[in-house]
């Protein structure tokens, strides 16, 4: 139960490290995430400037390509077309195009990064000034560069591409050829000049740069950067708010697991304690009803459960449930039940009622004690006492009276001898001395039970010697058609005990039995049987008949001195065993209905 209770709860016991450790790798995960977003927009942003760029220069070939075959056919007609300079037709191809507002720039440069022409003439001529030289850099396909500009608020992306409008082998010589052989008959080839310009030429590499005009750019990516920022909080707080979650979710489950568990161990103690516990709710209905409480009532959960005091409680239990006695106070009293079994129990109920955090009234809680084994011992206690008492009032008596009653059997026994037999002074006279003798043995037994006994300990086998005790009743059982049984446990401990002792203990017991079954009716029975109980550590022998009884009011006083029910009995027999047992550390106790019979329950020591 324990691993299980704490494989369900290390979830809410991690260390504050561990917490720290995940939250950095969410966002450490979230940042990458974020960056690499970025960088593909960015990536991707470019590359639509870049081909932007590219389209732009595949612009200013194709308008420089297209004046110079106009002015090609032109002359190879015969029309009077102007000779083409091709450094001014590209010139006013790059100022046309670098009228858009996003085009900051468009030039056509050298190897030696020299402006051959540029979208701001005044520009022709200069050299271009890079940190970094992206000559260097620039491959047959054109490359691009993000460069800053001093008179500029943003960066500018410059596109950078060879500038070839005449492409394939021959160049501007193959299309000239290609064109005269088209048109033979049309009059005199134009003019060389037109072609005599370095632009375009094969011989001297040249390129093109396209300056863009960045703004829309990185505003979307400021943009796309604060929607990522704000996703990546979100996901943030969102993971964040997934553990706290777990971590309340966990809590909770932990919480109702425990909460469960406290209502069930609860519910055990309650339901086990030996104190009687019954609890009502605002509403005055029982809500708790444990079965030490069901025992001292002799009633069941399932007939109280859920129902009013007064409807389903003895009227001694269900008064402490008054609903007009709601004060803030316990009330104790002390009462006699007869519970399950018909067994009569002394009661100590203390009541209160129980309020909330708001002093409401919830319900009043009642608690039952059992004083019955401690009224019990209170009885021995007085038992006791008044036979330690007796025995030594006893041993005084008998001393003072034996010497007078020796002179009064003497004095009888002179005067019978005075008389003749038969006659009735003679026969007062054995009276007397008869009457005598039986007082002497009644003081002779007074004085053996006051005198404290002297016990011959050994060890011996109860069950042995309950079993040769039971032979000795047997022709007496016999006689009066009772039916005697032995049952007996097969390891029971030997103990330490005078034989003698305990063997004149059960005889009494045996023979007070058969006695109160004399004249019983029905099928007589005596029933002996010897157990070990481990737990106590003590041997009980219980002695059992089927006769009239004993009555509830007498069963207190049997074990007392001079009390009997029998005409020629002493009184004496019981207290004496009672006197023997309790010298050998044992006790002895009466169980009887009447009219139903009495079991005697002896217990002794191991």
């Amino acid at each position: 139960m324990k691993d299980r209770v704490f494989k369900k709860t290390r979830l809410m016991f991690v260390s504050p490290w561990l917490l720290a450790a995940a939250i950095g790798l969410l966002t450490l995960i979230i940042v990458i995430f974020a960056a690499n977003n970025i960088k593909r927009e960015r990536g991707m942003l470019s590359e639509g400037l870049y081909r932007k760029g590219e389209a732009i220069i595949r612009f200013v070939e194709a308008g420089m390509r297209a004046s110079m075959m106009t002015g090609m056919m032109g002359g190879m007609m015969g029309l009077n077309v102007p000779d083409v300079d091709g450094v001014a037709q590209t010139q006013r191809l790059i100022e046309q195009a670098s009228e858009s507002p996003d085009i900051h720039y468009i030039a056509v440069i050298d190897v030696s990064g020299k402006v051959l022409v540029h979208s701001d003439p005044e520009k022709i001529g200069t050299n271009i000034s890079r940190e970094i030289n992206i000559l260097d850099k620039a491959d047959t396909g054109g490359t691009f560069h993000i460069v800053k500009h001093p008179g500029l608020i943003h960066k500018v992306f410059e596109v950078l591409g060879p500038f070839r409008p005449f492409k394939g082998r021959g160049g501007i010589n193959r299309w000239r050829e290609k064109f005269r052989q088209q048109y033979p008959t049309q009059g005199p080839a134009p003019p060389d000049s037109w072609h005599q310009s370095s632009l375009g030429s094969e011989e001297h590499p040249q390129f093109i740069l396209v300056g863009l005009d960045m703004t829309e750019l990185e505003n979307t990516i400021k943009r796309y950067r604060v929607q990522m920022i704000f996703m990546s909080l979100t996901l943030l707080l969102v993971g964040l708010g997934g553990w706290i979650s777990l971590m309340a979710a966990q809590g909770y489950s932990v919480s109702q697991e425990t909460l469960k568990r406290m209502r069930a161990f609860t519910g055990l103690l309650i339901s086990k304690l030996p104190v009687g516990i019954i609890a009502t709710d605002h509403e005055n209905k029982i809500r708790t009803f444990n079965s030490t409480a069901a025992a001292m009532t002799g009633i069941s959960l399932e007939t109280v459960q859920n129902g009013e005091p007064e409807a389903v409680l003895p009227m001694e239990v269900s008064r402490f449930f008054s609903p007009h006695d709601n004060k803030d106070e316990m009330t104790d009293r002390a009462v006699s039940l007869v519970g399950a079994d018909n067994v009569r129990y002394s009661l100590h109920l203390s009541s209160l009622p129980v309020f909330n955090q708001d002093s409401n009234f919830m319900g009043r809680v009642l608690l039952m004690y059992d004083l019955s084994e401690l009224k019990r011992l209170e009885k021995e206690i007085q038992r006791h006492d008044r036979l330690v008492a007796l025995g030594k009032m006893a041993a005084g008596v008998a001393h003072e009276v034996r010497n007078p009653l020796s002179s009064i059997k003497g004095f009888a026994t002179l005067l019978g001898s005075k008389f003749k037999d038969g006659s009735q002074e003679h026969e007062a006279a054995d009276l007397l001395v008869h009457e005598a003798e039986r007082l002497n043995r009644s003081i002779t037994e007074l004085l053996n039970y006051a005198r404290p006994t002297t016990l011959k300990k050994e060890q011996i086998n109860l069950g042995d010697l309950v079993s040769s005790s039971l032979k000795l009743i047997s022709s007496d059982a016999q006689a009066l058609g009772v039916k005697t049984s032995l049952e007996t446990d097969p390891n029971i401990p030997d103990i330490t005990a005078d034989r003698d002792r305990i063997n004149q203990v059960l005889l009494n017991l045996y023979l007070n039995g058969l006695q109160a079954m004399e004249d019983s009716s029905r099928e007589k029975e005596l029933k002996v049987s010897v157990h070990f109980d481990d737990t106590e550590g003590r041997i009980r022998i219980n002695v059992q008949d089927n006769g009239k009884g004993i009555p509830q009011e007498s069963i207190d006083k049997v074990l007392d001195p001079y009390f009997t029910t029998k005409p020629e009995g002493t009184g004496l027999g019981l207290a004496l065993a009672y006197k023997i047992i309790d010298e050998h550390d044992g006790t002895i106790r009466f169980k009887s209905t009447e009219g139903q019979g009495t079991t005697v329950i002896v217990t002794l020591p191991v």
